[in-house]
């Protein structure tokens, strides 16, 4: 059976080559040459760094895991890694972590997912005593796994907004956590925000870049606070040389505003118990797929392996049913 040459261009460069040279030499003596060259453009090839497969991932942020969405369930058909919000950790009235909101379950975890737990810590736990704190969280996260079926499970994510202030208590409790996860057969990836990229690196098996929220959505004057290059763009010289190997996650989300007298209230969620006065206003903003788009390439022309794995965040039944399936796609096709 016929089997299609690698590179047609290599081929066509040697066959001219071994015309010429027949020419002036003996045939064997061409052949040879040929055979060499064939040889060479071979331990080239070989020598290519290969590209790592393209992985299909998306947040699921919620209290609930339903998929009573059409969407949603088209999207996680296709998707490779969920990455799965299972708790918070806040200070409870005494100043003590403890865990909440805490998701549910309504729907069956389907098979073919890899599912990565995510615990998000309000960065005001890193400045109490977080003394065996790593520990309790893992056990919650498996045992949260055990429990609701889900299985296969080969890493942990920590979501935190750390700063300067609170690193060093907060990558103290990274080392910790790692340690007791790897015990387990788990490796321990963190997000990571703009303006940590001038911090330095957490110490994680990798990290995930949050290219979302990146302006300020109190600010009413702000049109595009999800995601707007002008706010991207200073901080895209440090992702080159960032030390820890990362993807990227981009906004598929929005979310409605209450401002009153141009000053910002709170978010609108679908319980609405933000009370709506006489002459206040409610903004909507939605992540255009155009800009995310804009972005990825931006990522590309800086550091195109932080886009080997494309995070959608998030598909959650409230988000996924505002967009249309082939905006998803023109997201994922990008690569």
């Amino acid at each position: 059976m016929f089997q299609p040459p690698p590179s047609f261009d290599f081929f066509a460069e040697i066959f001219d080559k071994s015309i010429i040279l027949s020419t002036f030499v003996p045939m064997k003596q061409a052949l040879l040459y040929a055979f060499l060259c064939c040889l060479m453009g071979a331990c080239r090839a070989s020598e290519r760094p290969r590209q790592k497969p393209f992985k299909r991932s998306a947040y699921y942020w919620s209290t609930t895991f339903e998929t009573d969405s059409a969407n949603t369930d088209r999207l996680l058909d296709k998707t490779d890694r969920l990455y799965l919000r299972y708790f918070d950790v806040v200070l409870d009235e005494q100043g003590e972590p403890m865990p909440n909101a805490t998701v549910r379950f309504r729907s069956r975890m389907p098979d073919s997912l890899e599912v990565v737990p995510v615990v998000f810590i309000v960065n005001d736990v890193m400045k109490q005593d977080t003394k065996g704190l790593a520990g309790k969280i893992l056990r919650r996260t498996m045992q949260i796994s055990e429990t609701n079926g889900v299985e296969g499970v080969k890493e942990l994510q920590i979501d935190c907004d750390w700063t300067m202030t609170t690193r060093k208590a907060y990558f103290d409790f990274l080392r910790e956590l790692r340690s007791l996860a790897m015990k387990r057969g788990l490796a321990l990836s963190t997000t990571i925000r703009l303006h940590q990229l001038s911090q330095p690196t957490p110490p994680v098996d990798r990290g995930v870049l949050m290219l979302y929220n990146t302006g300020d959505f109190t600010d009413l004057r702000q049109e595009k606070p999800i995601l707007d290059m002008a706010d991207v763009a200073p901080y895209l010289h440090r992702l080159a040389d960032y030390k820890l190997g990362l993807s990227t996650a981009y906004p598929m989300f929005g979310y409605r505003l209450l401002f009153r007298r141009g000053h910002y209230v709170g978010v609108l969620h679908e319980d609405n118990r933000l009370v709506k006065l006489p002459g206040d206003s409610i903004v909507e903003r939605r992540t255009d797929p155009a800009d995310v788009l804009k972005a990825m390439t931006a990522i590309d022309g800086v550091r195109e392996d932080a886009n080997r794995e494309i995070i959608i965040y998030d598909i959650s039944n409230r988000h996924s049913k505002e967009y249309k399936i082939s905006d998803y796609e023109k997201i994922y096709r990008h690569h």
